[in-house]
C-alpha cells in the first residue's frame, strides 16, 4: 500500500478515535456511519478507472466534509487531503507513491 493512503488511513482512524474521545460511546453511531462512508469511497475510488475521476472524486470529499461539519466532519479533513495527494500523484505518474 501507498505511503500517502496509509497516511490517510491513518488520519481516518484517528478521527475516528478523537469522535469517540470526545463524544463518549454516544457517538459510536456516528464513528460507525463514517466509516460506512469510507468503505463506500474507497470501493468507489479503487473501481474509477481514470486518474482524473480519481482526482475530482478526492477533491470533492474537501469540501464536503467541510459541509457536514456538525456531522464530525471537520475530523476527517486531513484524511481526505492526504487521500486527494494520492490520487495526485497517481495521476503525475508517481505509481510507486500513489493509490
Amino acid at each position: 500500500m501507498p505511503v500517502p493512503v496509509k497516511v490517510a488511513m491513518g488520519l481516518f482512524v484517528a478521527a475516528e478515535v478523537a469522535i469517540l474521545a470526545v463524544v463518549g460511546w454516544e457517538g459510536v453511531w456516528l464513528a460507525a456511519a463514517w466509516g460506512v462512508g469510507a468503505l463506500v469511497v474507497a470501493s468507489g475510488v479503487r473501481a474509477v478507472r481514470s486518474s482524473i475521476a480519481r482526482v475530482s472524486i478526492c477533491a470533492a470529499l474537501v469540501p464536503l466534509c467541510v459541509v457536514l461539519t456538525f456531522e464530525g466532519g471537520l475530523f476527517f479533513v486531513p484524511a481526505a487531503v492526504a487521500l486527494l495527494l494520492a490520487a495526485v500523484l497517481e495521476w503525475r505518474g508517481m505509481r510507486h507513491m500513489a493509490l
